[in-house]
């Protein structure tokens, strides 16, 4: 385990660093004026919006690292004929729902806050020429029993909008698909063309073409990832620097262009990235101790932090936007502290729990009828 722990060391970095900057880049805009409306323009000021404008950019690492991770083992196990359905849907599903369940209900619970103590109207969009990434008069906050099943399903941007002001959850709705999808492809079409086999990979090519073109074009991340960890390399220190300064293109690239294929050139450029991490020989302690408390927390963190700053904005400082300057930072380190110790917190009492619910849902009825599914299949099939 703890070599496991070591190859990982710095992928696990780089996820809480990536979790960290969508916080950054979130907490920048509620508190800081847009840099078309700042005073000054020198370095500092550049540095402050090229950082805290690197979130969604963030978002599509997320995407090639979860390929890395959840795609690259899936499709491993599927190669040697290890694969379970009902264990891979156990892993996925109590992986996502033990932070999301909470995450949704403390939406609610925050929004009302803000709501009740902030100004008026402000979850209907009353200040969205402020705050574009909160809610707007044509996407005002949307609490509804509906559109609280539909992100518990992973339907939001698809047949919901997002679960009152927490936009981050958009991300979700792609990853559930990604693991969905892919691996069903992958089943179909890794080990032989039988009929049963290619009846999952049609129904994964259906989960692809039933979703918003965009989500479908964003899963080629995930895929790249996949494909980089199916392929372990050993460390070339020439390789690393080139691929590692194509990252850095890749990420200005993107947040330069801020278009679709910019992002998909970015993910699959990261995606070999990650795999060239993975060769780093792993520093002991306090980087290992911070990369491992930002990894643990990385999920949480993105998936709670949005609606406490945006509700402490409203309450505390609403409409006021200040300057870039010592006081604003301060201000930003006081937000991005409190959203890190409300992560730490939620995720000491949900997330860590993540294996025993893995372990309680493996029981489950449907799940275990997957397994005996998946070994009928695999029965069925010529190795």
């Amino acid at each position: 385990m703890k070599e496991a722990r070591d190859r990982f060391q710095h992928l696990d970095m780089l996820r809480g660093l990536c979790a960290l900057g969508v916080v950054v880049s979130h907490v920048r805009s509620l508190l800081i004026v847009p840099y078309a409306e700042a005073q000054g323009r020198g370095l500092g000021e550049l540095l402050l919006f090229t950082i805290g404008g690197l979130g969604h950019e963030c978002v599509i690492v997320f995407f090639s690292a979860s390929g890395y991770f959840v795609g690259g083992s899936a499709f491993a196990a599927m190669r040697d004929g290890r694969f379970s359905w009902g264990a891979y849907g156990a892993a996925r599903l109590s992986r996502l729902w033990t932070v999301l369940v909470p995450a949704l209900i403390l939406t609610a619970l925050l929004d009302a806050a803000g709501a009740a103590f902030g100004p008026p109207g402000a979850y209907d969009g009353a200040l969205a020429a402020i705050i574009p990434s909160g809610p707007t008069p044509a996407e005002p906050a949307n609490h509804s029993i509906s559109t609280f099943f539909g992100n518990l399903f992973f339907l939001q941007t698809v047949a919901t909008p997002v679960f009152g002001s927490n936009r981050a959850l958009w991300s979700l709705s792609n990853e559930a698909c990604y693991y969905l999808a892919f691996p069903l492809i992958a089943f179909g079409l890794l080990r032989g063309f039988g009929k049963a086999r290619l009846a999952f990979a049609a129904a994964g090519v259906f989960v692809l073409a039933s979703a918003p073109t965009e989500m479908a074009l964003l899963g080629i991340p995930w895929i790249a990832g996949a494909f980089a960890a199916a392929r372990p390399t050993t460390r070339a220190p020439l390789r690393a620097i080139l691929v590692g300064a194509a990252s850095v293109a890749a990420i200005a690239f993107a947040h330069a262009s801020r278009t679709l294929a910019s992002d998909i050139v970015l993910g699959c450029v990261v995606s070999f990235g990650l795999r060239e991490l993975a060769t780093f020989a792993p520093i002991g302690g306090l980087y290992a101790r911070a990369a491992t408390g930002l990894s643990n927390i990385s999920y949480t963190l993105y998936a709670v932090h949005y609606p406490l700053a945006l509700a402490l904005w409203f309450v505390l400082l609403a409409p006021v936007q200040s300057q870039p300057g010592p006081a604003a930072l301060a201000q930003m380190a006081a937000f991005i502290a409190a959203a890190l110790a409300y992560a730490s917190v939620i995720w000491f009492l949900f997330e860590r729990r993540t294996e025993a619910v893995r372990r309680a849902m493996k029981r489950l009825p449907f799940l275990a009828g997957a397994r005996a599914t998946n070994a009928s299949a695999e029965a069925r099939q010529p190795n």
